[in-house]
């Protein structure tokens, strides 16, 4: 399948990452990735304007779905648990 996303890791100076996500289209900004800390989540903020197809939205919940499993990992490593 065709990625219609690019992901591109921002420099962040905590334990999470911020993500800025392209159109590999238009090359457009569709919005941030970013660690909400009261919801304990990653969540994008959307630019304005921004119209979502299904498969962007699945390709977009499958790379959010990767950064918060590799958080629960890292939590796991520094707590001592495997």
């Amino acid at each position: 399948m065709k990625e219609l996303l690019r992901f591109e890791y921002c420099p962040s100076e905590g334990k999470t990452y911020i993500v800025n996500v392209y159109s590999t289209h238009s090359a457009e900004l569709l919005g941030t990735i970013h660690w909400r800390s009261g919801w304990r989540h990653y969540v994008i903020s959307y630019e304005n304007n921004i119209d979502m197809s299904l498969s962007c939205n699945i390709e977009l919940n499958n790379f959010m779905q990767k950064l918060e499993d590799e958080r629960l990992k890292n939590l796991g490593k520094n707590n001592g648990r495997n």
